[in-house]
């Protein structure tokens, strides 16, 4: 899986800071809109100086119009969840050879929003910003972490923020104060609750054949964030978008180190909408004979190019099977992942 979250907040505090007074973004009402209130959960105990660090009285501003000029490429990826906006601050110290540490604040539409983003890259130490210790009400679908650290960089979700801190240079102090910071951001908001629901349905494993890598799963909405974990196709083939609940899984072969099987689930707004992803999907990847039109059903497999391709469909809900090693388990795996979509 690439990482794109590395392309483009956060732990607590030892050696702190003079006093926390609380950061502010505006108030986003139901509809989106901004208001001229502070809702709760836009507001985050920012420290006003971290160690020898000490940050501005008031953030940079990104919106969805100027995400492309703070950043270049990877403004794509913070789109494909809902963005809201960005609110970025930057610690300098007095000594240049400490380097800057800089905050940056995504405020999505939904806390499944932020977990997606998170979702992107599951590599790095797993830091627990609450000091709650591991979580026992995680699905095993996915890791239970809301925070990695790695490089400098730290990541992290609370509700629907998407957070990122991270030190220029890196040293044992920068990280301390990179914790304390993301720490002091987290520790004042509500519990993060569950991963999105779609992930619930995630098959761990498919008898002693096909074994699940939790570390591989990843909630998306986009055909942008789909191709950079698997590339599937130069177009959107499986009518993506805000309104569609979608994932990425990874099996590896159980005792054979094979060739990693990928599975697709998908929870489309209606029926219609499904169904036409799948045809889609299927005239690319299982075309008819050449001079033939054929009804393909909505739950098989086929050999594509060697490679076998299962799917199966009902309703809202689509599940597709790639690079499985056989006939049967690209069948069995398909029909149990839509068996646990239609168990909602």
């Amino acid at each position: 899986m690439i990482g794109l979250a590395t392309l483009s907040l956060l732990a607590a505090c030892p050696h702190s800071a003079e006093g926390l007074p609380a950061a502010q973004s505006p108030t986003h009402n139901a509809a989106g809109s901004e208001s001229g209130g502070v809702g709760v959960d836009t507001i985050v105990s920012l420290p006003r100086q971290a160690g020898p660090w000490v940050r501005p009285g008031s953030p940079r501003r990104i919106t969805e119009d100027t995400i492309f000029d703070y950043m270049d490429g990877a403004g794509e990826l913070y789109l494909a969840y809902r963005f809201e906006h960005l609110d970025v601050y930057e610690y300098t110290a007095p000594e240049k050879r400490l380097g800057t540490l800089k905050v940056e604040l995504y405020w999505m539409e939904t806390p499944d929003d932020a977990f997606g983003l998170l979702s992107n890259d599951w590599g790095g130490e797993a830091v627990d910003l609450r000091g709650q210790g591991e979580r026992r009400d995680w699905h095993p679908a996915v890791p239970p972490h809301d925070a990695l650290y790695g490089g400098g960089l730290l990541r992290f979700r609370s509700q629907r923020l998407y957070g990122r801190v991270m030190a220029s240079r890196e040293s044992p102090e920068s990280r301390t104060q990179v914790l304390a910071i993301a720490s002091s951001i987290v520790k004042e908001r509500l519990s993060n609750g569950q991963p999105p629901e779609i992930l619930s349905k995630v098959p761990v494993r498919l008898g002693e054949r096909l074994v699940l890598r939790p570390d591989r799963t990843c909630f998306f909405r986009s055909h942008y964030v789909l191709n950079s974990v698997y590339y599937l196709a130069p177009h959107d083939v499986l009518g993506l978008g805000p309104a569609v609940d979608a994932s990425i899984s990874e099996y590896r072969p159980a005792g054979t180190g094979g060739t990693p099987v990928r599975l697709i689930q998908a929870l489309y707004p209606s029926t219609d909408a499904a169904a036409a992803a799948l045809r889609t999907f299927l005239k690319l990847y299982v075309p008819a004979p050449s001079g033939q039109v054929a009804e393909k059903p909505s739950s098989a497999a086929a050999n594509a190019e060697g490679k076998w391709v299962g799917w199966a469909a009902a309703d809202r809900s689509l599940a597709i099977v790639l690079d499985a090693p056989g006939e049967r388990d690209a069948r069995a795996l398909a029909s149990a992942a839509l068996a646990a979509l239609l168990n909602q």
